[in-house]
């Protein structure tokens, strides 16, 4: 293959996913097609990620199968029954990929499910089409490091190439030979202050003068929205301070998760003082209106999007340090690090941000210069390309 030619690189997901996932990928498809690369999304199902991949102007084409929906395939979540489900689904969707590659197989197929390789790399074989694992989440310490022994077997069995998001996301991969860091490329132009048409604090509902905490993420246990509403309601009182409100930017609305906290802010007193938006596509324009962005997920966060869109907002973060978090956010820097998922660390840590609320402004302006360094496109798309070209010319002169 001339090392000149542009890259044919498809995207394989369910094509209904949202939030980071769903960022990330797209993310990386522009970065390519930024830069020239032929770049596509083939999906087994439409939802969110499929529309907006079209709404963005990539090729995008839905697979035809028999093998149920992603619900189906998720069905009865990670027992011995459910794994077993998932691959007598992956045997099914073989048939129909295979069909959807066979006209004009792309160099690359890239996906952002692990748990996909045994159907991507089975295909990918066959027709000698590149696989690339985006790895979206830290794999989770199984027993003996089975799964990272699984993802070792599948990278030398197939010819994957393993981009972890993070370096925390690569340290759990140890085993896996050949791992790489690329975490996912922003648009500094999109997360622009200057450039940004920001939603008002009046369009909001939020008083001029509160001080504003921002949560954007998905409604999910693992996200922590409850600790966060925990915490701001043990705030001990300090004369003179404006009244703390909570922006939640998130959804789904009407699932119990959400039910439970709207339950809690009752409980809690602090009806008035939390507002909801649902999920919504442009979060580069809720984060004007925010003084401080927070990142509460409990477990370890692989890389975190969200801080990452904050900083370059120019905005100072208060984040759990497990994870990734703990390399992107500087304590007394960039933002505040708690290193226990509970609402008592969190809310001292929030105590620490207030009395250095002189320092906000300058604190975010130094977010965003530090972030356009390390995560913004153009920093992450030339290594990008090289390691997807290296391993599409790897393939082809094996």
């Amino acid at each position: 293959m001339s090392a000149a030619r542009p890259l044919r690189v498809r995207w394989l997901a369910w094509g209904d996913e949202t939030g980071g996932v769903a960022t990330a990928l797209l993310s990386n498809a522009a970065l390519l097609r930024q830069r020239g690369h032929a770049v596509g999304l083939l999906h087994f199902e439409d939802g969110a990620l499929s529309a907006e991949a079209a709404r963005r102007g990539l090729a995008t084409e839905r697979i035809a199968h028999d093998a149920g929906s992603h619900a189906h395939y998720l069905a009865p979540g990670f027992s011995p029954r459910g794994v077993l489900r998932r691959l007598a689904v992956m045997r099914r969707l073989r048939p129909a990929l295979r069909q959807a590659l066979s006209a004009a197989p792309p160099d690359l197929l890239c996906t952002p499910w692990p748990d996909w390789l045994p159907l991507l790399g089975a295909v990918g074989r066959e027709q000698g089409v590149g696989v690339v694992l985006e790895m979206p989440n830290t794999p989770s310490r199984y027993p003996l490091d089975l799964n990272q022994r699984a993802y070792a077997w599948a990278v030398r069995r197939w010819r994957v190439l393993l981009l972890a998001n993070s370096d925390y996301s690569a340290r759990h991969l140890a085993r896996v030979p050949g791992v790489q860091v690329l975490p996912p490329g922003l648009d500094a132009s999109r997360f622009d202050p200057g450039r940004v048409r920001p939603l008002s604090r009046a369009e909001l509902g939020v008083p001029e003068d509160a001080i504003l905490l921002g949560l954007i993420a998905r409604l999910d246990p693992s996200k922590g929205a409850d600790l966060l509403l925990r915490a701001l309601a043990d705030l001990p009182a300090e004369a003179g301070r404006p009244p703390l409100h909570l922006l939640l930017v998130g959804g789904p609305l009407d699932s119990d998760y959400a039910q439970a906290l709207r339950a809690q802010v009752e409980s809690l007193g602090l009806c008035g003082r939390v507002h909801w938006t649902g999920p919504v596509p442009d979060p580069e324009r809720y984060w004007p209106a925010c003084d401080l962005a927070v990142n509460a997920r409990r477990d370890a966060e692989p890389f975190g999007l969200s801080i990452i869109e904050a900083m370059l907002m120019a905005k100072p973060v208060l984040a759990h340090a497990l994870g990734a978090p703990a390399d992107t956010v500087r304590e007394g820097g960039t933002g505040w690090l708690y290193h226990r998922p509970e609402a008592e660390a969190l809310g001292a840590a929030l105590q620490r941000a207030l009395a250095a609320r002189a320092q906000w402004p300058a604190m975010g302006a130094q977010a965003r210069a530090e972030t356009l360094a390390e995560y913004a496109a153009d920093a992450v798309a030339e290594r990008y390309e090289q390691l997807l070209r290296r391993h599409a010319l790897a393939g082809s002169e094996a």
